[in-house]
């Protein structure tokens, strides 16, 4: 991802999630707050629960993880898809919880489906992000860190509800932080660990993605790989969002991109610890105009070609797929986007490199063919 300067990010976060809602939204650094539920759930305190995840558990030759969501009551997308292809995954990440000012978790705690996902033997992590205002809130994040004992409460706290609504482990997804909270958004890592372990829970840090570091960054500054490294179980890499909306047309995840980032992060992490992030989504550019840049789902795309005559090309570099089409509005359109191909040569990536596994942005974006591209992958 290419640094941008902190404020020029927040007004092109607004601008994305204008482009994304009510579809879908995107995990990486202009991903949409999560919408969440009236009711909310707050813990502090520790009780005992049994995982999620059963006995049952799928058997995959990696850690296979998708990103469960709910944006609205009757959003049913996610948990169509755990139904669906419950057979490819070993785990999800319920992403509908995010942190308070004072330390608490709130959000909706999504009872149907961790039923269905313990009934089909799939793991369950909590996702908890540091959101406010209807985006990631650097300050907030910033309010919690800098402040030792209430840095400590939420990380007791984050552990305590992963306990008490038997989540495997909860996955840590702040973003849009101030780079120079790097030092303290380390030691929430540390301390989370500790009280999760302690407890016998796991941890996973979700990271946006870079080949180089720089401590000024927006963005990807505040992400000190090596010392996260050294205390979560999995490292999630936000390989995704390499161009969007935001900018000039481009791969959404170029596989020469996306490798680049797991060399810089292996240097520094152990692979058993990493895993590879995959978009079911890809964008969809206005060149004539620059106006009305938008989200596209995998599972559109058949239909986008289908509707516009549009025909599919393959840009050797990225080894990522692209097409022109003439909208009904007469403006030229650009897609890049993902298929069976790009997917799987990227997930070839945890086999040659010997990653932990994947984790895909985000469940009810794809349909099958997403998952067979992945166990391809695979190699099997």
């Amino acid at each position: 991802m290419k640094p941008f300067r902190l404020l020029a990010s927040i007004v092109l976060f607004s601008l994305v999630a204008c482009l994304l809602l009510p579809s879908f939204a995107v995990h990486a650094k202009h991903r949409t707050k999560t919408t969440l539920s009236s009711t909310t759930t707050t813990t502090t305190t520790t009780s005992s629960s049994s995982e999620t995840s059963t006995s049952a558990t799928t058997v995959l030759p990696k850690m296979t993880l998708g990103y469960y969501v709910k944006y609205w009551s009757t959003d049913k997308n996610s948990y169509n898809s755990l139904n669906s292809y419950s057979t490819y995954m070993s785990d999800y990440s319920m992403t509908t919880f995010s942190i308070d000012a004072d330390g608490t978790v709130k959000g909706e705690h999504v009872s149907d489906a961790l039923q269905l996902g313990q009934s089909k033997g799939v793991g369950a992590y909590a996702a908890i992000q540091n959101l406010g205002n209807g985006h990631f809130d650097p300050a907030l994040a910033s309010s919690i860190l800098r402040n030792g004992e209430l840095r400590k409460k939420a990380a007791a706290n984050m552990a305590a509800f992963a306990v008490t609504h038997g989540f495997k482990g909860i996955n840590l997804d702040f973003e849009n932080m101030y780079a120079a909270d790097r030092p303290y958004y380390s030691l929430l890592v540390k301390e989370l660990a500790a009280e999760l372990h302690a407890v016998q829970k796991k941890l996973i840090v979700s990271v946006s993605a870079k080949t180089s570091d720089s401590l000024t960054a927006a963005w990807t500054g505040a992400f000190d790989y090596a010392e996260i490294g050294k205390y979560t179980d999995y490292l999630q890499l936000m390989t995704y969002d390499q161009h969007g909306p935001w900018g000039a047309a481009g791969p959404v995840a170029g596989l020469n991109w996306v490798e680049n980032v797991v060399k810089y992060t292996l240097s520094l992490v152990p692979a058993s610890k990493v895993l590879l992030g995959l978009n079911a989504y890809g964008y969809d550019w206005n060149q004539s105009t620059g106006v009305g840049n938008k989200a596209v789902s995998w599972k559109a795309m058949p239909t986008l070609i289908a509707n516009t005559g549009a025909t599919p090309q393959w840009d050797t570099i990225s080894q990522s797929p692209y097409l022109y089409y003439t909208a009904a509005d007469g403006s030229k359109r650009m897609v890049w986007y993902e298929n069976e191909k790009s997917i799987q040569l990227k997930t070839k990536l945890t086999v040659t490199y010997q990653l932990a596994g994947v984790a895909m942005w985000r469940m009810g974006l794809e349909d099958e063919k997403f998952w067979t591209a992945v166990k391809a992958g695979y190699g099997n």
